[in-house]
């Protein structure tokens, strides 16, 4: 009996003690991953492997911007340029991918995507690795701003001369 009620007095201790989350100072956000704009990310990077860009142009807002290393260009421009890839490349990947969605405390929304963008030149059969990060800033369901960060050097260094 004496067992049976420590039992019972640890069960309530226990039970009452705060397992809520604290929230550091230092946390500005929520961290998602597999949410709808994650996957709508995933759904563009997909769309880019399968040569299929051009079906993502309803995924940007009429005048989003889209910085490619320094140069802003908008969508349409994007598509036209990365849709290229496959003139100069084969068996292209990105691999080593990663997606996440952050929801600040102001309410800006930002997917973000890394990955390896892994290609093998046709002009001199180098394969590439090359890291890239890339970003989208959400506007309701659309995205308003994006960009993609890389090294080009390597790229353009195994284009046809």
């Amino acid at each position: 009996m004496k067992n049976f009620l420590l039992i019972i007095l640890s069960i309530t201790i226990f039970s009452c003690a705060d397992n809520t989350s604290k929230k550091s100072e230092f946390q500005v956000g929520i961290v998602e991953m597999n949410d709808s704009k994650s996957q709508a990310m995933d759904n563009f990077t997909k769309a880019y492997l399968e040569n299929n860009l051009e079906t993502q142009i309803d995924l940007f807002t009429e005048d989003a911007i889209i910085h490619i290393n320094s140069n802003d260009v908008s969508p349409a421009q994007m598509i036209e340029e990365f849709s290229r890839d496959k003139e100069f490349y084969e068996n292209v990947e990105n691999i080593e991918r990663a997606t996440t969605t952050t929801t600040f405390e102001d309410g800006n929304v930002y997917s973000n995507y890394w990955f390896t963008w892994k290609a093998t030149s046709k002009s001199t059969g180098v394969t590439i690795n090359n890291p890239v990060h890339s970003w989208f800033k959400w506007d309701g369901d659309k995205v308003s701003e994006g960009a993609f960060i890389f090294d080009p050097t390597e790229y353009v260094a195994n284009m046809p001369q």
